[in-house]
């Protein structure tokens, strides 16, 4: 599971409970996780890292494992989780002070023995989201991830969009790829948009990027939809258009589309949204899924 505090926070939810449900009720063992520089550097020069602190050791605590997500741009909109107080400054300061601020996150949680991998950004060469001037370009980003080999030997991973990109520009300097499978998207110009593409168009790409990029040991899918899209935000969404866009038999046959990729580690994206559904709709239907999945 993919779980970000914040868009359970936009839900109305208590993101500790749902994070706890997760663990002691669905009982996921393995958890995609961030540390947003707007959250844990609020003050400059300041680092809360507790939260993060809290998710990890929870996890540890239920021999639950973590793949870490670090940097600039990260899961979740507007993707460049920046501070308030970076505003006042130019690119080539912000940049320096991103690959502080990575070196500073991985020297704090390296102590964690749960962590199975380090990602570094997210979807860097995609343009997707807002950020003060740019977002981290390939240089940048070669930085970053020395900067976390250097200071610990687990893998190195990034991520990047399953059906809009062609998976090359940043994995040759990763150890994994993580990518993005989506079914249904909408926008302002074309509306709902359905892609079209079979199971086997993401193993044809994953063959091609293991074939091209020199240290890419592995593929996997680190975000597989299962909540609805919109160009509002979801808790903005009347219920009747979220089920136009992921409805519980969408949800199913997405599941088992993804089982047909052929990805050995997927990670899903809209547990959040799940348990909303769960406490202020009583439909447990999705939750019950993901119970299931868990087991399998």
């Amino acid at each position: 599971m993919t779980f970000f505090p914040r868009q359970a926070q936009e839900l109305g939810l208590d993101w500790p409970q749902v994070y706890l449900a997760l663990l002691d009720d669905m009982g996921v063992k393995k958890f995609r996780l961030a540390v947003p520089w707007n959250m844990v550097e609020m003050n400059k020069g300041t680092y809360d890292f507790s939260s993060v602190d809290w998710m990890v050791s929870e996890a540890k605590k239920r021999d639950a494992k973590v793949l870490l997500a670090v940097g600039r741009k990260l899961f979740r909109w507007p993707e460049c989780h920046d501070p308030q107080w970076i505003y006042e400054y130019k690119q080539e300061a912000i940049n320096e002070m991103t690959l502080n601020f990575v070196r500073d996150t991985v020297e704090h949680f390296k102590q964690y023995d749960n962590i199975i991998a380090w990602q570094v950004e997210n979807e860097p060469g995609f343009p997707f989201g807002e950020c003060h001037e740019d977002p981290p370009n390939k240089s940048l980003f070669k930085q970053e991830v020395a900067i976390v080999r250097s200071l610990d030997s687990r893998p190195v991973t990034s991520t990047d969009s399953g059906e809009l990109a062609s998976w090359l520009g940043f994995s040759s300097e990763v150890d994994q790829l993580g990518i993005s499978l989506y079914r249904v998207t909408e926008n302002p110009i074309w509306g709902r948009f359905y892609y079209p593409m079979r199971p086997g168009f993401y193993q044809k790409k994953t063959k091609l990027a293991l074939a091209l990029s020199k240290n890419l040991q592995k593929v996997f899918l680190s975000e597989l939809q299962l909540e609805p899209w919109s160009v509002i935000p979801l808790s903005e969404m009347t219920l009747k258009h979220q089920f136009e866009s992921m409805n519980f038999n969408r949800t199913q046959e997405t599941v088992q589309y993804a089982k047909r990729t052929g990805f050995d580690e997927i990670y899903i994206w809209g547990v959040e949204w799940w348990y909303w559904l769960r406490q202020e709709h009583q439909d447990s239907r999705f939750w019950d899924l993901g119970r299931k999945l868990m087991q399998e």
